[in-house]
């Protein structure tokens, strides 16, 4: 049976290798990590500008750090 067949009951989101296409949990989370990247990289920014206390630019870093690790992590990971 091919993946063109009318009447098979699948929405049609299979690949011609019969693999599903669509958001794969990895995609989320990868996104996740990055918009959390870009997000704590403005707030210390702003912080820094506004002469914020020093708690505020530890965590902002904190959290940069941390998704910064774990997007490198995934990417090495990935390439094996």
């Amino acid at each position: 049976m091919t993946t063109m067949d009318p009447y098979r009951l699948t929405g049609g989101t299979e690949t011609p290798d019969g693999t599903r296409a669509g958001v794969q949990r990895a995609d989320i989370v990868r996104t996740t990590l990055w918009l959390v990247l870009v997000v704590s990289t403005v707030g210390n920014m702003v912080a820094s500008y506004s002469a914020a206390s020093t708690q505020v630019h530890l965590a902002c870093g904190a959290v940069t750090a941390l998704c910064v690790t774990a997007l490198v992590i995934r990417h090495l990971r990935g390439r094996r």
